[in-house]
């Protein structure tokens, strides 16, 4: 069927593309309306970035608008920083979903505490619920831990499951049970840096990275049952620091494009919400709220309500894109009436009541995670096989595995584990924190999320992993990448110029002393601008969705933090 040959076009892109209906899944809090005062000003982007090098998405843009329907694979070529990250992202898209849930992923946010002693243990007190220190060879408390607040740059090579949640056994006790030792931290420890202020161009504190191992590592996400009764006074720069970066998102490879014109839809592998990173085929868990309708008596059954989504399809969707003025033939993707960025997959219920089938769910349903939860029934949110979608500003974290949660709160309950935060305040309260606290999102009025191009733009790090990355590292040269990847790709005979040393010289002439001179001037990469990119919420037709202006494209700086260098 052709495009767009009714009112209510049912063509095959437009029906592959609609999502199932089901129960939307309702914000925590309230959406904003927009206004157009709120409105970025047209943005000065042409079929290249700051830094030359082609745009991909003006070009599917403008396609999309010559074709009326389009569906592309989305390819970078032109873009080493694209090309260098293809089998990083490759691997990490397929191999972390299948990890356990509680073990850190790169970029993200966690608190952690730096190396003490084998005999000091973290515990839980059976009446305060609050996190201390415990001597087990004094047999006594040593006081309250001290947090800090760290990005994960660097993931351990040794393989981790749920006996890494505890400390190991002494070096004794090895020797006499004839047991391997465990390996230094340098191999089974995360490289953890303390995150510096995104409000701040100082950034030194991020150069203090130890090796942690991952029994001192915990979740963001539960930031204020573990900061339980210590004073604010007391927490470490760094813990601010995070909660002022808890209202960032950036995506994570955008791999696809699917469009009718004027509507644009881009499929990404994953993306960081706040302080957790999210690939296809997790399983997230949502912020959910009874709908308003509710009888009131039955308001306590939501209380303790977990709901679910195993994660099939982030789509990020440009409504009604508009050509620019100067140009009609040219859509860069500047100018559209909102943005979304929402998740898309089956949804799952704790709780009986909240689902409107009743249907229970099988054992093929359920992911790893859940099934770890071995007490609890989950329950289809509605029909079996019915996607749902939910905005990215849903998302409360990762569905965490049973043993997991009981070893960072071990005198909870089983029943209180898989509750805790069921109604999302330490999320909802720092994301809160970071809408009041961030300039980036108080420079824009009316915003509540920063869109980061990447996760290193989104908390604004000068380095990772001890490299500078993005705008603070001086020796990107994407003219002279783009020269070599011609050659690679067969579309140039030779590279005019390279940069070897800080010294200029002509491919394949050896640069040696100061007695090599060029002859012409090399190409180097365009400074970076200082353009910011802005996240607010609206409202909209429909109530699962978060809207938020499109962004101004800036140069890519590593979708997953890990530099490259040439």
């Amino acid at each position: 069927m052709k495009h767009n040959s009714g009112e209510a076009c049912k063509c095959d892109l437009c029906a592959t593309s609609k999502p199932k209906p089901g129960p939307k899944i309702q914000a925590k809090r309230p959406l904003t309306a927009a206004s157009h005062q709120n409105r970025p000003p047209p943005l000065n982007r042409g079929p290249v970035d700051e830094e030359g090098t082609p745009d991909v998405y003006c070009s599917l843009f403008t396609l999309l608008k010559h074709e009326g329907s389009l569906s592309r694979t989305i390819e970078e070529r032109a873009s080493l920083d694209w090309r260098a990250e293809r089998p990083l992202v490759d691997t990490l898209s397929k191999s972390t979903p299948r990890q356990p849930a509680f073990i850190p992923r790169h970029g993200e946010i966690v608190l952690y505490l730096r190396p003490l002693p084998a005999s000091i243990q973290l515990q839980q007190g059976p009446k305060t619920q609050q996190i201390f220190l415990y001597d087990t060879q004094k047999n006594r408390s040593a006081g309250s831990p001290k947090w800090l607040a760290g990005v994960v740059t660097q993931v351990p090579s040794t393989h981790l499951n749920t006996a890494s949640l505890y400390p190991p056994p002494s070096k004794s006790a090895v020797k006499a049970n004839h047991e391997t030792e465990e390996p230094s931290l340098s191999l089974s420890g995360f490289r953890i840096e303390p995150l510096p202020s995104p409000n701040s161009s100082d950034k030194h504190i991020s150069k203090q990275h130890t090796y942690t191992p991952l029994h001192f590592i915990r979740p963001f996400a539960f930031w204020q049952l573990l900061l339980m009764g210590i004073p604010e006074s007391e927490w470490h720069v760094s813990i601010h620091n995070a909660l002022t970066a808890s209202a960032t998102v950036s995506l994570i490879d955008r791999e696809r494009l699917n469009g009718c014109w004027p509507n644009a839809s881009i499929y990404s592998r994953g993306l960081f919400v706040g302080a957790e990173c999210y690939w296809i085929g997790d399983t997230i868990r949502l912020l959910f709220e009874p709908p308003a309708a509710t009888p009131k008596p039955n308001d306590a059954l939501y209380k303790n309500t977990l709901i679910v989504m195993k994660i099939h399809h982030i789509i990020t969707t440009f409504h009604n894109l508009h050509p620019e003025p100067t140009n009609h033939d040219l859509v860069t993707g500047n100018r559209c009436d909102k943005i979304t960025i929402t998740l898309h997959g089956p949804v799952y219920t704790s709780n009986r009541e909240s689902s409107t089938s009743h249907l229970r769910a099988t054992a093929t349903d359920l992911s790893n995670a859940m099934q770890t939860h071995n007490n609890t029934v989950w329950w289809h949110l509605s029909n079996p096989g019915d996607i749902h979608s939910a905005s990215f500003s849903n998302i409360h974290s990762r569905l965490y595995e049973s043993a997991a949660l009981a070893s960072y709160f071990p005198s909870l309950p089983e029943s209180a584990l898989l509750n805790l935060d069921s109604e999302g305040e330490a999320v909802t309260h720092a994301r809160a924190i970071a809408a009041g606290s961030d300039k980036r999102i108080l420079e824009d009025a009316g915003k509540r999320w920063f869109w980061g191009d990447c996760r290193a733009e989104g908390l604004d790090l000068r380095s990772v992993g001890g490299l500078e990355v993005g705008e603070y590292d001086e020796e990107r040269e994407p003219g002279v990448w783009r020269e070599v990847l011609g050659v690679v790709d067969g579309r140039r005979e030779r590279v005019d110029w390279l940069v070897v040393g800080g010294k200029e010289g002509r491919l394949g002439e050896e640069v040696s002393g100061s007695e090599s001179e060029s002859e012409g001037e090399g190409e180097g990469g365009n400074e970076e601008g200082n353009g910011k990119d802005g996240v607010e919420e609206e409202e909209s037709d429909s109530d699962d969705v978060v809207e938020i202006e499109a962004p101004e494209k800036k140069r890519k700086k590593f979708e997953v933090m890990v530099p490259v260098r040439m």
